[in-house]
This record gives C-alpha cells, sequence and structure tokens, in this order.
C-alpha cells in the first residue's frame, strides 16, 4: 500500500496541486490571523520597551500622594549610584493649523540624558534653547523645518516655537502619545507650575535595578511615593494597556477559527470529489486483494502528505498575508508602521492542525462511504450516481436546527440583555447549521430557476451550467456554503454598524438642533463671555447661545455634574428625548432632570430641592425627566438649569467647561455661513468651530475603520471560498472530460463550454452569496433588537450600498474563478476526451 499511496500522489499532480492550492489558502489566513493577534502584542510590548529603555528605577506618586516637584528630581539626582534622572512631564498643547485654527497635540519634556529618551531622532536636530521645538514625524507633514509653530499655552497665549527636528517612535500602542517636544523651561511657559507625571533614573554600571530601588527609597523617605525597577515599570504599564491587546487578540483569533471553518469546508468538498472520482481505481484495488483498513488508511496517507506539504507553504504564507495587512494599515493611518512577523509554536501547531488534521478528516469521510461500497458495484456503477441526493436525514436535521434557531431568537427577544446575546450567538450558530444542512436540498432548485430565468439571455449554456449544478446538489451547496459563511458574517457587522451609527446620528439629530457648535481647545479657558453676541450678529444666524457645564450641590441628594443653557435655547438648538413633563424651556427656579438623576434620587416631575450654597440654598422645581443621553460637544449632562441660575447654584470652584450653540436661519446654507463664522472668531483664538455634521463624522470614524478591517479581513475568507469555488470547478472538468469533449463533438462550441463553466460558477456564487446576505442580514436584526434599550436603542437599517457591493463583488468574482477550469476544459482536444475513461 505504500507503494500505491507514492504512486498515487505522482499519477496526480494535477488534482492534488488543485486541493493544495485549497488548502494552502486556508492554512495561511489562519497562521496570518494568528501571526498579526502576535503582531500586536508584539507591537505593544515594543512601544512598552521603548517608553522603558535606559530606566532602570521609576519613581511616581500614588493616589493621594505629594507632587512630583523639582526638589524630588534634585533628591534622585543626589543619590549614590544614580547616573542621571530626568522628570517627565507632559501637558496639553494645542496647534494652530495653516488656517488659524486650533487642533488638540500636546507637548512633552526633552530629557538631557539621551539614554533617558523614549524616542530616536529622525532628522535635524534637538532643540538647544527655549524657542526651538521637535515634533513627531507624522505630525510634521506640512511643517518644514526651520518654520515657526504656533502653539497655545494654558493661559490661552500663543507661544511661537521654531521647528528643528522630528523624532520617530512606535506608534502601535499610543503610549508617550505627544507629538511635540520641547525643553523643560518651554515647557513651563505653556503650563506654569506643571509637575512631574513621573522620575525616571538610570544607574551607573555596576548597581543593579533593585539596588538602585533600595537606595532611592531610602533617600526619599517620603509617603505617598512609589519607587519601582524600570522591569517592573514596564511590566506595570504593559498591564494597563493588555485589555486592549487583549480585544486586538480575540478579534484576530475570532477571524483564524472563522478562516479554519471555511478552509475546513473547501478541502472537504475537494478531497469529496476526488475520493469519488477514485471510486472505480479503490475498487479495483480491493478486488486484487487490499482490505477495507488499507484502502482507507492509503487514502487517509495521501491526503496527510499533500496537508503537509501545503500547510507548510501557507504557514509562510501566511507570515506574508501578515506582513502585507500591517503594511498597508500603517499606510491607511497615514505613518510608516513598524512591522512584525512573530512566529509562535501556536502558530505552528495552528497551522499544521488545520493543513494537516482537516485534510485527514476532509478525506475520511468520503474514503470510509467509498470502502463501504462492494468492489463490483463500485465497478460498474459510480458512488457519485448513489450518493449526490440529500437524504431524508438531512431534512430532519435541517428542520430541527431551524427549530432550536427560531426558538433561541424568540427567547432572546424576550430576556434581557446580556442573556439576550448568549441566545442570539446560539440562534445564529442553529440557523447557520440549518442553512448548511438545507443547502443540497435547495440546491438543486434554486439553479434549475436561475437556469431558467438565464436561459433567454445566454442560452444553452445556462442550461447545461444549471444541469450540471443540479446533477450533484451536494457538491453545489458545499461550493457555496464557504462562500455563504464569510458573506455572512461580512453582511452581520456591516449591517450592526450601520444601525449604531443611524441610531448615533438620530440620537444627535433629535437632542441637537444647532447648526454648530463652538467650544475651548484648552478646557481650564472659558470663551469670551460676549462671543455669544457676536456670533448671534453674522448674518444667517437666528440664534446663538452658550453652554456651561458644572458641579452643584442638590441638597441631602449630594452633588451632581449639571448643565446651564439659557432658556430660550430648549426647543431651538437643544431638544432633550422628554420622557415625563414637559421642557419647551426653561424659566428661573425650574429644573430638569435626566434619567439616571431620576432613578438615583427618587425625584420626579414636581419635586423641589434646594441647590447651591448651604447658607442660601435655591429652590429648584423639578420640571421634566430626559433621556440623558451623551452628546458630543453639548453634554446635556445629569441637570438642566437656566443659565441665570449658574452663579447661584454652582459649586465654589466648581469646573466648567463651555460651548456656544449657533443655529442658523431656515433655508441657509452651512457651507457658506461657515467661512463667516470662521471670521467672528478670529478674536477668539481659542474657539474651535464644528458643525453637526463634523461631530457626526467624529462618532462614525471609529466604526468606519473597524469596519474597513473587518472587511480586509473577510476578504481573505471570501477569496479562500472562491478559490474553493475555482477548485470544485476544476476537479469537475477533470471529471466530465469526456462528456465536455462528446458535447462539442454534437456542436457546442469551444466558447459555449466556457460560459457553460462560467454560468456554473456565477449559477453557484448567487446561491452562496444569497443565504450569506440573508442570514447576516437576518441576524443583524435579531441583534439590533436584543441590544436595543430605551436610552440606547440601536436601529436597524439596512445598509443597501454596501450590501449591493457585496453581492456585485461576487457575481463579479465568479467569472473570474471560472477562467481556469473554462480555459482548460476548452482546449482538450475532441479525440483526447472521448478517450478519457
Amino acid at each position: 500500500m505504500l507503494r500505491t499511496v507514492v504512486a498515487g500522489l505522482t499519477a496526480r499532480p494535477r488534482q492534488l496541486l488543485l486541493s493544495a492550492v485549497a488548502i494552502a489558502l486556508g492554512v495561511a489566513f489562519v497562521s496570518g490571523a494568528f501571526v498579526l493577534s502576535d503582531a500586536v502584542d508584539a507591537g505593544l510590548r515594543e512601544a512598552v520597551a521603548f517608553e522603558t529603555r535606559g530606566v532602570d528605577a521609576s519613581i511616581g506618586r500614588t493616589r493621594g500622594g505629594p507632587d512630583l516637584e523639582d526638589q524630588v528630581l534634585a533628591d534622585v539626582r543626589r543619590v549614590p549610584g544614580v547616573a542621571a534622572a530626568e522628570g517627565r512631564t507632559t501637558v496639553s498643547a494645542p496647534l494652530r493649523d495653516a488656517a488659524g485654527r486650533p487642533q488638540d497635540s500636546a507637548a512633552t519634556s526633552l530629557p538631557a540624558d539621551e539614554r533617558l529618551r523614549p524616542f530616536d531622532l529622525a532628522e535635524g536636530r534637538f532643540p538647544d534653547n527655549a524657542g526651538e521645538v521637535v515634533m513627531e514625524r507624522g505630525t510634521a507633514a506640512g511643517h518644514p523645518l526651520g518654520q515657526p509653530v504656533t502653539v497655545f499655552g494654558q493661559d490661552g497665549r500663543l507661544h511661537s516655537f521654531t521647528l528643528v527636528g522630528t523624532f520617530d517612535r512606535p506608534a502601535e500602542s499610543g503610549i508617550g502619545a505627544a507629538p511635540l517636544v520641547l525643553l523643560p523651561e518651554a515647557l513651563h511657559r505653556l503650563e506654569p507650575g506643571a509637575g512631574f507625571s513621573e522620575i525616571v533614573a538610570r544607574a551607573v554600571p555596576g548597581v543593579g535595578q533593585p539596588q538602585l530601588v533600595a537606595d532611592i527609597t531610602r533617600a526619599l523617605d517620603r509617603q505617598g511615593i512609589s519607587v519601582v525597577t524600570g522591569r517592573e515599570a514596564a511590566a506595570q504599564l504593559l498591564s494597563q494597556i493588555a485589555p486592549d491587546s487583549a480585544e486586538a487578540a480575540g478579534f484576530f483569533t475570532a477571524f483564524a477559527v472563522l478562516a479554519m471553518i471555511v478552509a475546513a469546508m473547501v478541502i472537504a468538498n475537494s478531497f469529496t470529489i476526488l475520493v469519488t472520482q477514485r471510486t472505480r481505481e479503490l475498487a479495483l484495488l480491493r478486488c486484487v486483494g487490499a482490505g477495507r483498513r488499507q484502502v482507507f488508511a492509503g487514502v487517509l496517507a495521501e491526503a496527510s502528505v499533500v496537508g503537509a506539504v501545503a500547510s507548510v507553504v501557507g504557514l509562510f504564507g501566511g507570515l506574508g498575508v501578515a506582513a502585507a495587512l500591517q503594511a498597508v494599515a500603517g499606510a491607511l493611518g497615514g505613518h510608516e508602521a513598524a512591522v512584525h512577523v512573530p512566529l509562535t509554536a501556536r502558530t505552528v501547531v495552528a497551522a499544521l492542525a488545520v493543513g494537516v488534521l482537516v485534510t485527514a478528516l476532509a478525506a475520511a469521510l468520503p474514503a470510509w462511504t467509498a470502502t463501504r461500497v462492494a468492489p463490483i458495484e463500485a465497478l460498474r456503477t459510480p458512488v457519485e450516481g448513489k450518493s449526490a441526493r440529500a437524504g431524508r436525514s438531512r431534512a430532519v436535521s435541517a428542520v430541527v436546527l431551524l427549530v432550536v434557531g427560531v426558538g433561541a431568537a424568540v427567547f432572546a427577544l424576550r430576556a434581557d440583555v446580556q442573556d439576550g446575546a448568549v441566545l442570539s450567538i446560539a440562534a445564529m450558530v442553529a440557523l447557520l447549521g440549518a442553512m448548511l444542512a438545507v443547502g443540497p436540498l435547495v440546491a438543486g432548485p434554486v439553479v434549475r430557476t436561475l437556469g431558467t430565468l438565464c436561459s433567454p439571455l445566454f442560452g444553452l449554456p445556462a442550461k447545461l451550467a444549471a444541469l450540471n449544478a443540479d446533477r450533484n446538489p451536494k457538491r453545489t451547496a458545499a461550493s457555496a456554503a464557504a462562500l455563504t459563511i464569510g458573506l455572512a458574517v461580512v453582511a452581520l457587522v456591516t449591517t450592526v454598524t450601520a444601525g449604531v451609527e443611524a441610531s448615533r446620528n438620530r440620537g444627535l439629530d433629535q437632542q441637537v438642533t444647532a447648526d454648530f457648535i463652538v467650544t475651548s481647545v484648552i478646557g481650564t479657558r472659558p470663551l469670551p463671555a460676549t462671543l455669544a453676541d457676536t456670533l448671534a450678529a453674522v448674518p444667517g444666524v437666528a440664534i446663538a447661545a452658550p453652554r456651561q457645564s458644572f458641579s452643584a450641590d442638590l441638597g441631602a441628594h449630594g452633588g451632581y455634574g449639571m448643565t446651564a443653557v439659557r432658556g430660550d435655547a430648549l426647543g431651538s438648538l437643544l431638544r432633550p428625548a422628554v420622557l415625563s413633563g414637559r421642557l419647551d424651556r426653561l424659566d428661573a427656579g425650574e429644573l430638569a432632570v435626566s434619567k439616571q438623576l431620576a432613578e438615583e434620587t427618587g425625584l420626579a416631575v414636581g419635586d423641589t430641592v434646594r441647590a447651591g450654597r448651604r447658607d442660601s440654598p435655591v429652590p429648584l422645581r423639578v420640571v421634566a425627566v430626559y433621556d440623558g443621553g451623551r452628546v458630543p460637544g453639548a453634554d446635556l449632562g445629569l441637570g438642566l438649569v437656566d443659565l441665570g441660575q449658574l452663579p447661584a447654584v454652582a459649586a465654589e470652584g466648581s469646573g466648567y467647561d463651555g460651548s456656544v450653540l449657533v443655529g442658523l436661519v431656515a433655508g441657509t446654507d452651512a457651507e457658506e455661513v461657515r467661512p463667516v463664522l470662521e471670521r467672528a472668531l478670529s478674536d477668539a483664538p481659542l474657539a474651535r468651530l464644528n458643525s453637526v455634521a463634523d461631530l457626526r463624522d467624529q462618532l462614525a470614524a471609529p466604526l468606519r475603520s473597524t469596519l474597513d478591517l473587518l472587511w480586509a479581513l473577510t476578504a481573505l475568507a471570501v477569496l479562500i471560498a472562491f478559490a474553493g469555488i475555482a477548485n470544485t470547478l476544476s476537479l469537475s472538468v477533470l471529471e466530465r472530460t469526456r462528456e465536455s469533449a462528446l458535447l462539442r463533438a454534437l456542436g457546442l462550441t469551444r466558447g459555449g463550454l466556457r460560459a457553460a463553466l462560467t454560468a456554473e460558477s456565477v449559477f453557484v456564487a448567487l446561491l452562496g452569496a444569497t443565504c450569506g446576505l440573508l442570514l447576516g442580514v437576518g441576524s443583524a436584526w435579531l441583534i439590533s433588537r436584543v441590544a436595543s434599550t430605551d436610552a440606547e436603542p440601536v436601529l436597524f437599517t439596512l445598509p443597501w450600498g454596501r450590501l449591493g457591493v457585496l453581492l456585485g463583488a461576487a457575481v463579479l468574482a465568479a467569472p473570474l474563478a471560472a477562467l481556469v477550469p473554462a480555459r482548460r476544459a476548452a482546449r482538450v482536444s475532441l479525440t483526447a476526451g472521448m478517450a478519457e475513461q
């Protein structure tokens, strides 16, 4: 049998190569997903190592401890064994762009000791005096060296620095994300009195980290200050960002599982065809003395060899896929990302397990089926003729899974969010199983219908394609199933994301009817008191009203974050979702409370609270309870009062965050008024103008970036599915060589044969894509209903554009999948084809 296995491998290189390609693609996606997961961790570790390089001791303050000031730094520098010590400070430092508008940024101090700098010089030089600055290379785009850079200080004043260099650092984690580096004295100009967030120290040669920590601890001898080794500081920093790393790892692992399922289905379909085509050969081996176990073991050995070779190719292909995705992600993010391709034992084991075990299991069922048939019967009648149609057991399984899926969905709709999520997953898995089980039962009727609909346009090739696909509905359904899974996942996440985005936009549109929101780029600096009046005088502006957040003491109920608005802004600029009472405006002595505050305090419409200072409290009557959803740029807070009540009810020393809401005259074009508003803000350099459309984009940006990554990953799974379709067609072409030659002898042209195979590929793709879209959209509807709450509703919105792209891509990719098989079928000569057995 060993010689037979070797002979079988050398006798069918073309068929085995096609299966090996399917295996290699599946393994490449699995290994690539695991490499990406490990790359995220490697990138974070590199960033942490970069941030803590040269650090032998880290000094920080515990909660409630004293600030780290210059005296603490001086004490650390005097400790024996300390070669150098630096204080790290990061402050808010908004930049002024080329148009004069402020944009968020931050600045950090330049360590004098080069070995304690967590960044590398990329171009130019580091600052020599307080009037110079270096910028992170990505942020410096558009800022030539030698040109001035304008930065806002915390006092609202403008400071000009000369750009003398750029620097690099790992950007994967956002650690140490300040894009500006200044000398300490320049940093203190931006924020006088800023303390150190951390003091780092480097030991002299021969002094270990534990010894240095012990010496510094004894020298400081202060409560509320912690001293740890550099290794411990790195571990603490890594633990802070570990949850984000775990989420990314889970994300990629989920797609690795998806790849395993899709690849397993493609591989199983390929080997089912291969073993079915060899039924006569296996029967002949049985006739000359080979036992069932020998034949079965021989087929498994052959499959294992093919799987092992293809797995090695796929493993290294996955490294290339992971590297390419990281490079593309960096390019889309506007920076040159570091590419990590760690090859761990987990990745190797997973790749080999998918390639070898899945291939062996895929070959086991058809091999076992072939050995169950009597040799003489197999020599006379192909096994395909007996097993191509779906049986009654499949129909029963499909009905059972459908009942389970529908039942789980019904219970999910009636359960709370947490239990409903679990039941929703169970329902989706059951419905997917039902769809896969019922596939062979519906494949025949569907392709016959498609053939009937397309025959008036494409003629005989469409009829032949339908007949070929209908002849073996199991094979047709198996080819479409991999595509069904891939597109179901994409449709599910795309539809849910569209629903979340639509819900946020609707909440924004319902609660904020203003056209523009003006905020201060520095939270601690208020906007000019006259700014609202200035903006109200701009032509095209109907109303401009200030809004301020503050803290207030509500008597026995305690202190809460509140919002003060001008009473007439409600209904015209702000329109909270009112749950009870009325909120068309607010007058003096009136209070509106959020649903959260009402639940915490028991306040209801008609109640009165005494707010403000204890020596002179102000009675406020509750007139409404509203849905306190958070709105970017115009947070409604836990309570609303009239702006005129602010001095009387605000707690002493209460922080605030102010903005101005601007509403335009009906019918006015916002883009025409915007330049005029920008000019009106020229006397308020800290003011930042955002339209409601800008806020929508800010809300949607994270969702869209995640969706783009998901599309890129799932595109690989869909690629595997189309490779499976191409593989199935190729093997089917080899199986039908004589039949194709006979059709050509009867008058079918080469072009007609190619068209028939192309139409068959399109029919299979339409079947898989339609099933995938239906399952994905249905699952998205279920998740939207389960996850939706009164406070945060999730709309069910169909993203017709993206779903149309999915369906169109599937239909357009199908002819490409059939290109090589169709050319191969058309190139076979009539005599050679007729002689094929």
